[in-house]
């Protein structure tokens, strides 16, 4: 029979179906986003469906949908080495984001949704694929047989044991998990680290919106609890899982742009810094300004500690026996291109097998439209230093800088026979022992001359220099300035107008690229945001900065701070003073209460005296005489 029609346990079970759905039993389960309705719409309308529909996505208005329909949702997992002929469990579906995922490269994919409603969205989504069938059930309705070579489970544990501390409930939940895997199975866990960076620069904790929840150890329960590194190795082997290993993931779980092994803080620091993207995104609740959370993470990395500190974790977890690993020995980390078009998604391997760090970068898509083209690579990596640190570290070497960016560009476009290298940049120009020299160079086209390739260098670089903390003066006093002198000192002369094609021409490529064909809606949507983005970033002056700014600000934030605590303190007063009062009415409330009722009862007692006379004299007049 065909692989993919293998009769695992949970599809021998008697169900009923309900739009492709296998229910199992009615749960009763109410968990929903208020989503569903749209999306199983959507997953009916015709679009493409596969996990990396950047049509699907596009039709995203709202965070949930955003978090059910981005390609970057199931790159926690596709991080990961799956064999096509594994036999995979989902447990906790949702709406088919990454069940999705895992039926395109897994032959045989049993997914499991408490939620019907949500287990109708999973089922549409992954429809055309014969080896996914979706159920309708809970954990314990699986039947408990070592079935499956890998289970899935992301971002479910949290909710295991409704928030509270005991971790009885875990571990009996990844105890079951384990019972179902073949010897040699693994199970794959991805949760949020109550100690992630994000949250220790003040951060909401996602399940409660609470600031410092998590950090402070969950004081009060609920909704959910994750954890931090060494608890989840901790429940993982209490589980009786081998094999235990910990990855962490920036900015999270949910839309995934790195996935890292802690190994690669002590091999290529500069890599564990630069790979994030800070700040972290609030996906609902925004966050108070309280720290820089990169420059909080470059400090945790040069500590060493960085590992534990990570957004969100992926366990990989064997039962048993030896068996080739989900994640490579010698891979470092993997990221992946966000905000692109289907045909340009890359995922990019840093690795140190070979006794060197190099990165490989491995097409998604079919790397070529629109007169744009990315090409695979491999490069080694060295740690050095970027042209931007350097730049911001001795402005009187800007122009020496800028020159060594334009040899190299114009090395390199004579080198190309496939089209110019737009990507040849200021920000990938990396030096190494004094030597610059370029990496990350994967697109190519003839949209742009070399002159243009230019100005958006000279654009860009200004805009990074003018949004940087450490930024000094470097002669200019805006950005259209210091973008004229960094193309001059290039060898091209551009005016205002030349600053203002540069950046129409920026927002015309970021749309190609990220939003969909030109002249469509998704072009035209992708176009405004990034002209509206650059705009902002253009209009700030460029100015030296000293350290009494900053601490003007800072004196300004510990003024606010006080006004803010005196003004608690004053509510607070207030407070006490109403329940001063409060107490104070209640008490003569009490008091006309009890007297009311003594009133009452001498009264009531009155009455009976009076009654028990008058019945004592009606006997007496009616005895009869002797």
């Amino acid at each position: 029979m065909p692989h993919n029609d293998v009769a695992t346990p949970l599809r021998a079970l008697p169900t009923t179906d309900d739009s492709g759905v296998r229910v199992i039993r009615e749960t009763g389960s109410s968990w929903l986003d208020g989503s569903e309705e749209e999306l199983l719409e959507r997953m009916r309308s015709g679009l493409p469906l596969d996990s990396l529909s950047d049509e699907l996505a596009a039709t995203a208005t709202t965070w949930p949908e955003q978090y059910h329909l981005s390609q970057a949702r199931a790159n926690v997992v596709r991080a990961l080495d799956l064999d096509r002929g594994a036999v995979v469990l989902e447990v906790g579906a949702g709406c088919g984001a990454i069940t999705r995922y895992l039926g395109e490269t897994c032959d045989v994919v049993d997914a499991l949704e408490p939620s019907l409603p949500r287990a109708r969205v999973a089922a549409a989504r992954t429809a055309e694929l014969p080896g996914v069938r979706v159920f309708s059930g809970e954990l314990v309705d699986v039947p408990a047989e070592q079935a499956y070579d890998v289970v899935v489970v992301v971002g479910v544990l949290e909710y295991v044991g409704g928030g509270g501390p005991q971790r009885e409930p875990y571990v009996e939940f990844l105890a079951r998990l384990r019972g179902l895997l073949r010897p040699g199975g693994h199970l794959v866990l991805a949760i949020e680290n109550p100690l992630g960076v994000k949250y220790l620069a003040g951060a909401p904790e996602d399940h409660s919106g609470i600031v410092f929840h998590s950090v402070q150890g969950y004081p009060e329960d609920g909704p959910a609890r994750t954890f931090t590194r060494r608890e989840l190795l901790g429940l993982a082997r209490a589980a009786g899982f081998g094999g235990v290993k910990v990855l962490g993931a920036f900015p999270d779980y949910k839309l995934t742009r790195t996935v890292f092994d802690e190994a690669l803080i002590e091999v290529a620091p500069d890599l564990a810094v630069e790979l994030p993207r800070f700040p972290s995104p609030d996906w609902v609740v925004s966050r108070p300004q309280l720290l820089d959370e990169g420059l909080l993470w470059k400090e945790l990395v040069a500590s060493g500690a960085a590992g534990d500190f990570a957004n969100s974790f992926v366990l990989l977890a064997r039962n048993g026996v030896e068996a080739p690993s989900l994640w490579n020995a010698g891979r470092l980390a993997t990221y992946f291109s966000l905000r692109r078009r289907r045909p340009f998604h890359v995922v990019k391997h840093v690795s140190a097998d070979t006794g060197e760090v190099a990165v490989t970068c491995n097409l998604l898509g079919s790397g070529e439209q629109d007169g744009l083209r990315v090409l695979p690579y491999r490069e080694p990596w060295q740690q050095g230093y970027s042209l931007l640190s350097l730049a911001l570290g001795n402005p009187d070497r800007l122009a020496e800088l800028v020159g060594d960016w334009v040899r190299l560009l114009r090395e390199r476009s004579r080198e190309t026979s496939d089209g110019r290298p737009i990507d040849v940049l200021p920000h990938n120009v990396h030096y190494v022992d004094g030597v610059g020299r370029f990496i990350d160079d994967e697109w190519r086209s003839d949209l742009l001359s070399l002159e243009q390739i230019i100005a958006r260098g000279s654009l860009l670089l200004a805009r990074d220099l003018a949004r940087q903390r450490e930024v000094v003066d470097f002669g200019a006093e805006t950005v259209p300035e210091l973008v004229q002198l960094i193309a001059r000192a290039a060898g091209v002369e551009i005016d205002d107008e030349g600053v203002r094609a540069a950046v129409e021409r920026e927002a015309e490529f970021q749309a190609r690229v990220g939003g969909g064909d030109p002249g469509s809606e998704a072009y035209e949507s992708t176009r405004g945001i990034v002209l509206a983005e650059l705009d902002d970033q253009i209009s700030n002056p460029v100015e030296g900065r000293t350290p009494e700014p900053a601490w003007a600000q800072l004196a300004d934030d510990r003024a606010d701070a006080i006004e803010a605590r005196d003004l608690l303190f004053a509510t607070g007063k207030q407070l006490d003073e109403a329940r001063a009062e409060l107490s104070a009415v209640r008490a003569e409330r009490d008091e006309l209460v009890g007297a009311s009722r003594s009133w009452i009862s001498r009264g009531v007692r009155g009455l009976l005296r009076r009654r028990g006379r008058a019945v004592r004299k009606l006997g007496r007049s009616e005895r009869p005489s002797s």
